[in-house]
């Protein structure tokens, strides 16, 4: 039973802050939304931190980040066989961007840019969450569609790695959302 933080959690204020002010990826569908803490008095100092602060990825470091986890299910059959027309796939997607903590020590040009790359990162991010969405509606499909126990497993392979492949690219052609003005 989901129990929610108390008042005074640093992470449950945060995450309320950060879905304020980013509602639109915070209201889709299997999100979490996660915000790591940032402050700073100007532009420069906000970003010193978010390069300080921002998560790790294979070894690479990005503002903001969003993951995936496909759960699958399915009834068994006669003989313990599996029945594919009966698989089941949900998926947790977690996003996780900075949250300016005290956004009133900004000058109001500052405040102003913030506002602007928040929200091109907000779109970033929710463009992954998207294709993660319909991956997981890719990969019900094509495991119901499978024959055989071990061809819906693979089709369920199959289709998270073309999901991951098609989030790396929009990644790589978007240069990690610096074309849609996801830089601060």
């Amino acid at each position: 039973m989901f129990e929610p933080p108390p008042q005074d959690d640093p992470v449950a204020v945060v995450s309320e802050r950060l879905s304020a002010a980013a509602p639109t990826v915070a209201a889709l569908p299997n999100v979490t939304l996660v915000g790591y803490p940032v402050s700073g008095r100007s532009r420069r100092t906000v970003r010193d931190d978010i390069n300080r602060q921002r998560p790790e990825t294979n070894g690479e470091r990005h503002d903001a980040r969003t993951s995936w986890q496909y759960s699958t299910r399915w009834r068994g059959g006669p003989g313990g066989v599996c029945l594919p027309e009966t698989a089941e796939v949900t998926v947790q997607i977690t996003v996780t961007m900075p949250d300016l903590v005290d956004p009133e020590r900004l000058n109001r040009e500052d405040l102003a840019a913030w506002r602007r790359y928040l929200t091109a990162l907000e779109i970033h991010e929710g463009n992954h969450a998207r294709i993660a969405n319909a991956g997981a509606e890719r990969m019900q499909e094509a495991m119901r569609a499978a024959s055989s126990c071990e061809t819906m497993q693979e089709a369920g392979r199959e289709v998270s790695a073309t999901v991951s492949g098609a989030s790396q690219e929009y990644d790589r052609r978007t240069r990690h959302g610096a074309t849609e003005g996801a830089q601060f």
